[in-house]
C-alpha cells in the first residue's frame, strides 16, 4: 500500500559495495521503500570496520551481512547478537578467475596452483572450500596466498604471483573484461541454495520497531519481485549510479551471469533448509563452533507477513 505521509528514516549500511547485492541497491535506487513509507539511507561499511559493531553502536538500523557474524557473535558469548530477517542472496557470488585458459577446466587443477582466497571476510573462503572439498580437492596441495585485500589480490593475480583469485562481480568480470584472466567456475551453482547474505538488526532495534521493519520486508519483497521479472538493460540502469566506474554495457552482463546463476531468491523469506546449509558449511570450515538454531537467530514472520500480503 502507497503511504501519503512523510516518509520515516531508517539506516541501511551495506559492509562491501558489489553486484553480489544488486536486490539491495534495486530495492533503493527503484524507490520500492519509499512507496512503504520509508526513506532507506544508505551507506557503505568503511574499511576495517565491523558490521556487528556498528549495529550495536546504534549508527545504523540495518545491515547486509551474513548468519556467519551473528553464529560468530554467539560462539563469542554476545547474547544481543543481530537476528536476521530477510534474504539477500540465495547462492555464493563469488568466481575463481584464472590467468590461464579455462578450456576443459577441472577443479583438480587447483591443486600445486597459487589461490588467492577472499581475505576481508573468512565466509567466502568456507564455501571455497566446501566447493573444492567437494570436488575431492586435496586442499593440503592448493598454495594458499592468505591474509590479502581484495585489491591485494588483485595486484597479485595481475602480476602473476597468483593462478587464480577468488572475486565477485564486478572485480572478477573487470579482470576479465580487461584480458587479465578467465572465468574458470562460478561458486553459486557448486552449492546450491544457501542463506548467503542477509539483513540484520539488533534485538532491541527490532522489539521496538516492528512496524519499520515490516515496512522494509514489504519493500524488498516487492524489489525481489521486479528484479525477477526485469531485464537485464533495466536492471543495470538501476544498479548503475552505485557503479560509476563500470559502462552500462559490463554491468548487464555480470548482472546476467548472477541472474543465470540464480543468485538472488524469489523471495526474502530466509528458510531453515538455507539456514542450515549455510551454518554446517561454516561449522564444517571452523569459523563457527556451536550449532545454534535457526530459530536463535532469524526472525521469519516479515517476510511471512509479506508473502501472505502478496499472495493475497
Amino acid at each position: 500500500m502507497t503511504t501519503t505521509t512523510s516518509p520515516t528514516n531508517l539506516r541501511l549500511m551495506d559492509t562491501f559495495r558489489n553486484l553480489f547485492y544488486t536486490p539491495v541497491y534495486v530495492a533503493v535506487s527503484g524507490g520500492f521503500f519509499y512507496k512503504h513509507g520509508l526513506n532507506v539511507m544508505l551507506t557503505s561499511m568503511p574499511e576495517g570496520g565491523s558490521a556487528m559493531d556498528i549495529l550495536r553502536s546504534g549508527e545504523v538500523d540495518l545491515a547486509q551481512t551474513g548468519i556467519s557474524r551473528s553464529l560468530m557473535e554467539l560462539d563469542l558469548g554476545h547474547e544481543d547478537a543481530p537476528l536476521h530477517v530477510a534474504e539477500i542472496n540465495s547462492r555464493d557470488g563469488f568466481f575463481l578467475v584464472s590467468r590461464h585458459s579455462v578450456e576443459s577446466w577441472n577443479w583438480k587443477m587447483l591443486e600445486g596452483a597459487t589461490v588467492a582466497p577472499v581475505g576481508f571476510t573468512p565466509v567466502p573462503w568456507n564455501s571455497l572450500r566446501a566447493a573444492m572439498l567437494k570436488h575431492d580437492v586435496d586442499l593440503d596441495a592448493v598454495n594458499l596466498a592468505t591474509g590479502l585485500s581484495a585489491q591485494e589480490a588483485i595486484d597479485a593475480f595481475r602480476s602473476g604471483r597468483v593462478d587464480y583469485v577468488h572475486l565477485p562481480h564486478p572485480q572478477a568480470g573487470s579482470l576479465v573484461a580487461e584480458g587479465a584472466g578467465h572465468i574458470a567456475v562460478a561458486l553459486g551453482p557448486e552449492l546450491g541454495h544457501i542463506c548467503y547474505s542477509s539483513f540484520a538488526a539488533m534485538p532491541s532495534f527490532i522489539d521496538a520497531s516492528r512496524g519499520k521493519i515490516q515496512s522494509f520486508v514489504k519493500g524488498f519483497d516487492d524489489a525481489l519481485a521486479w528484479l525477477a521479472t526485469a531485464e537485464d538493460e533495466q536492471v543495470a540502469e538501476r544498479a548503475a549510479p552505485f557503479f560509476p566506474d563500470l559502462s552500462l554495457d559490463l554491468l548487464q552482463d555480470f548482472i546476467h551471469q548472477y541472474r543465470a546463476n540464480q543468485t538472488w531468491p524469489q523471495s526474502s523469506l530466509i528458510t531453515r533448509e538455507s539456514y542450515d546449509s549455510m551454518r554446517d558449511i561454516l561449522m564444517d570450515g571452523g569459523l563457527v563452533k556451536v550449532r545454534h538454531s535457526y530459530d536463535r537467530l532469524v526472525r521469519p514472520e516479515f517476510a511471512l507477513n509479506s508473502q501472505k500480503r502478496r499472495s493475497a
